[in-house]
């Protein structure tokens, strides 16, 4: 590579970095984690609250608790994206992902409660063969059980409620969703699987029809009885009032659960009556329940575990506890202040008690980033971060049919100029557009680093488009002006690797709510490097090593395998990628780009040697992550405290979830479309009577390493990662419009012979 070619990308580089070191910061939030303190705990639960709903209504016994608290947006995920009411609760119970048998999760009945002609404990006994001990009695327990044994998230229901008895701490649940239109019983109790026991008890509390008062007029003629309720909260607080008792009483808003439920049976109109009406009752009741609760010393944690059916918005959260500070909540689940998941409620109920979180217990405690912001200052921010994470999942969608059109037209045109009958102005056009199409991506990524929840998606296509044609445009005439036809290419290359590790070393700050990054809306994860990323980021090191090392002997090779390995660093490292199928995948993908630049034979051992790098890489990693303070671990690091504490079980549920995981995006995603238009192009470029594909290795003769490279990467990645075939269409655009490209710059075989 000569030096005014280096000059050039290493211009670029210093462009991109800044670019994306403006965009984080414009972009990010710090401040500092305060530390939990102790004291009686009431979790208030109201299914459904959101921050908009919160900044649109008047609502003073909520706002005198957000006021001195830490808040967050809650994506309120179990098993599925979105939790119903019973997965709620069975996730907060196990601290991990659960599901639900929605038929029968409700049915949490008093000991002597009748179902059926026959008392609840008899039929509880009937079903366990064990004879109850507390107050209520789940009747679904073993259908919740077997239901949760047989998916891949190793959650144990009732560890919350065994974890606190075991600790000395008394629980109590008050709540009841309970009503149906139709004819027979309606039992809609789930809250208090939250509190249940692994065995299905429930020892104290108020959760039958005492709490309910007929009322035409609310959803299924019931509501709340205020009075009733507090009565039963007294109760329940008081027997936590001497100095060394601890207590937490879990009180379900549950007009609101109902109303939520009567929404599929009303208009828009009537449904948003009836919801403002159950907010204020609910404020109203949140008042009676400070009015007995002493903020100096007792904690509140108010908390919507679940939303509407279909409604991808995130829920609220919030933790006010005496002396605490103001701010946002963050774990280490989410790595990013103003965002918790609902893993993360039972270890933070817990971490108030400064009890231990069990190792089986996937979610993190929340700590607190102090801000000295107001109330409405935050609660804005929070509506903020919601809207940026739905406008990501609006424009997921179309992006990705961009770049795929885009690339279906450059593979034709490709095609069409490998025909012969188009002339050198048509081949300068496809060269260019190839280059917008790779650019696109990273531009994507770039826009971030506008408001664009509030500018609009009329901005977001401006920028985005007119970030990737200038990019095309200007890398083709640095190429021309130096007459080196692969060096525009490497370029826009360039900007693709360096986009994203410039963004993943400064906090991945454009990943989150990019279209091709992450949201809270729609991913388990919020941070490191997504699968989307990992599949631009492979392929594009692949085939600008696989070109640059054929600028000098013996140099270029040596550097650009260190290219590869500087990537390989980047995805691993925990406060940066964190990406474990991504160090698993790209591991011997490096090994195989190796040998094919150096000319040696891949052989049988090399794919052992391979997969023993690929795992001494990941534990590298995985104890570079462990030697991390617990609260900062990604999820590599938590994997090992499990497998530590568990043995290998916790490794082989993963392997498995992420299986299941993998085969349904597989077979749903749109980018599955890149891998066929990718294949078709490479069959046609090998097999052409030019022999196009020969023609460009001779011309580049480390480019086959470059692009058998980008290969492996795709496929293992593909192989490794929950994202499936994603991954492998991603690579498959970049490998398409890369030999697009390459085929449109170089003068066809044909016509120079």
């Amino acid at each position: 590579m000569t030096a005014r070619s280096l000059r050039w990308v290493l211009v670029l580089g210093v462009v991109v970095l800044a670019s994306v070191g403006w965009a984080a910061t414009a972009r990010g939030h710090t401040g500092r984690v305060a530390e939990s303190t102790g004291g009686r705990l009431v979790v208030v639960s109201v299914p459904g609250l959101t921050w908009s709903e919160v900044a649109a209504v008047e609502l003073p016994a909520f706002e005198s608790v957000f006021d001195g608290a830490a808040m967050a947006d809650l994506a309120p995920r179990g098993v599925s994206p979105r939790s119903g009411p019973g997965d709620a609760y069975l996730t907060i119970s196990a601290g991990a992902r659960a599901t639900t048998s929605r038929s029968v999760d409700g049915q949490v009945l008093a000991l002597a409660e009748q179902s059926g002609g026959s008392a609840a404990d008899e039929i509880f006994s009937r079903r366990t063969g064990a004879d109850p001990s507390g107050t209520f009695v789940s009747l679904s327990w073993p259908s919740l059980l077997r239901t949760n044994a047989a998916r891949p998230y190793d959650a144990e229901i009732g560890l919350l409620a065994a974890t606190l008895e075991d600790a000395g701490v008394g629980m109590s649940v008050i709540g009841n969703a309970d009503g149906t239109d139709s004819i027979g019983a309606s039992y809609e109790r789930q809250v208090a699987l939250a509190m249940a026991s692994p065995t299905g008890v429930v020892d104290a509390g108020a959760i039958t029809r005492e709490l309910l008062v007929e009322d035409p007029t609310s959803p299924f003629g019931l509501r709340f009885d205020p009075d009733r309720v507090l009565e039963r909260f007294d109760a329940a607080w008081q027997s936590t009032t001497s100095d060394d008792a601890a207590g937490v009483v879990l009180v379900e808003a549950s007009d609101l659960a109902r109303v939520m439920r009567y929404r599929a049976l009303v208009s828009s109109s009537r449904y948003n009556t009836m919801r403002a009406r159950a907010v204020h009752d609910t404020d109203r009741l949140l008042a009676g329940i400070l009015e007995r609760v002493d903020l100096d010393r007792d904690s509140v944690l108010v908390v919507a575990p679940y939303n509407l059916p279909g409604d991808r918005d995130l829920t609220a959260v919030a933790l006010h506890r005496p002396g605490g500070d103001s701010g946002y909540l963050i774990s280490a689940s989410t790595q990013r202040a103003g965002y918790l998941t609902l893993v993360d409620i039972g270890p933070t109920i817990l971490d108030h008690f400064g009890i231990d979180r069990p190792s089986a217990m996937e979610g993190r405690p929340a700590e607190v980033v102090s801000s000295t912001a107001s109330l409405q200052v935050r609660t804005d921010h929070l509506i903020t971060l919601n809207d940026a994470s739905r406008f990501r999942e609006r424009l997921l969608t179309p992006t990705t049919m961009v770049v795929l059109v885009l690339l279906a037209v450059l593979a034709a045109a490709g095609a069409l100029a490998l025909a012969g009958d188009r002339g050198p102005r048509w081949r300068r056009i496809v060269a260019v557009v190839a280059l917008v199409d790779l650019a696109l991506m990273p531009a994507s990524y770039l826009a971030r680093g506008l408001p664009l929840e509030e500018l609009g998606t009329g901005v977001y296509w401006v920028v985005v488009l007119g970030v990737a044609l200038g990019s095309g445009l200007i890398s083709t005439w640095i190429g021309h002006r130096s007459g080196r036809p692969w060096l525009a290419l490497t370029l826009v290359l360039a900007m693709v690797g360096l986009v994203l590790v410039g963004d993943v070393i400064t906090g991945s700050h454009l990943s989150l709510n990019a279209a091709f990054g992450y949201s809270a809306t729609g991913n388990s994860r919020l941070y490191g490097i997504s699968n989307y990323s990992y599949g631009q980021v492979a392929a594009a090191a692949c085939i600008l090593g696989g070109i640059l090392a054929g600028r000098h002997e013996g140099r270029s090779r040596l550097a650009s395998i260190g290219l590869l390995c500087g990537i390989l660093v980047v995805l691993g490292v925990p406060t940066w990628g964190a990406d474990v199928g991504g160090v698993l995948a790209f591991t011997p993908t490096i090994l195989v780009f190796g040998l094919l630049v150096y000319e040696r034979r891949i052989r049988l051992r090399t794919v052992a040697l391979g997969l023993v790098a690929a795992v001494l890489a990941t534990v590298a990693f995985g104890l570079l992550d462990l030697a991390r303070p617990p609260s900062e671990r990604a999820h590599l690091g938590r994997l090992f405290e499990r497998v530590g504490d568990e043995g290998l079980g916790p490794l082989f549920s993963i392997i498995q979830r992420k299986l299941v995981a993998n085969l349904s995006v597989s077979t749903s995603s749109l980018w599955v479309a890149a891998i066929p238009i990718g294949l078709s192009l490479w069959v046609l470029i090998a097999r052409h009577p030019t022999r196009p594909l020969t023609s460009l290795r001779q011309r580049i003769p480390t480019l086959g390493a470059g692009l058998v490279a980008a290969i492996v990467a795709a496929v293992l990645g593909s192989l490794l990662n929950d994202s499936g075939a994603i991954i492998g269409g991603v690579a498959a655009m970049v490998l398409t419009a890369s030999v697009v490209h390459l085929l449109m710059v170089h003068e066809p075989v044909a016509e120079s012979r």
